[in-house]
């Protein structure tokens, strides 16, 4: 399991702009999400955050994705929801500072191994490929692969650290 959470972490990290990282796998996975009843009016504004009518950091979309894929498991709920919290935080901070992006890519990593955390018997590949699923749908316009590869290019070449179970925090939303 130590092994799982170490690779997913730094695929998170790694991930932290990379758009390129959808493969035909998840091209495919994403048509079946759109086509799904879990994804109900996908946010396409041209605003990098998209619409967050109840203010709790999370786009409406990504939100009503969440809660209805995961609705007989508030944990998994609470853990993907503050994925997309820090995943849409990281692309609305608009700074140039990489420090800023290296700590964000940083937070964004704890939730994946939060993620991991909640159950062991998680099949790590089916967790990663949630994980992705949200960062696309966080990217899913021109404009917000923009400001990922604009992040990306950003942190590129820094160093970064593996996060630990130490900080999760589970609560039901």
């Amino acid at each position: 399991m130590k092994k799982a959470v170490i690779v997913l972490s730094w695929l998170s990290i790694f991930m932290t702009g990379c758009s390129s990282l959808l493969n035909p796998t998840i091209h495919n996975s994403l048509k079946e999400v759109r086509a799904s009843n879990f994804l109900k009016n996908e946010d396409k504004t041209k605003t990098i955050g998209g619409i967050d009518a109840n203010n709790n950091g999370v786009r409406d979309d990504i939100e009503g994705y969440i809660k209805l894929k995961y609705a007989n498991n508030p944990e998994f709920i609470s853990v993907y929801m503050q994925y997309a919290k820090e995943l849409r935080r990281k692309m609305t901070l608009a700074s140039e500072d990489r420090e800023t992006y290296r700590r964000a890519a940083h937070e964004a990593s704890m939730k994946m191994v939060c993620a991991s955390e909640i159950d062991e018997k998680v099949e790590p590949e089916k967790m990663y490929q949630d994980t992705i699923i949200i960062h696309a749908l966080t990217v899913n316009t021109k404009q917000r692969r923009a400001e990922s590869n604009r992040i990306s290019s950003l942190v590129s070449g820094m160093v970064f650290t593996l996060p630990t179970t130490e900080h999760c925090r589970f609560y039901k939303n």
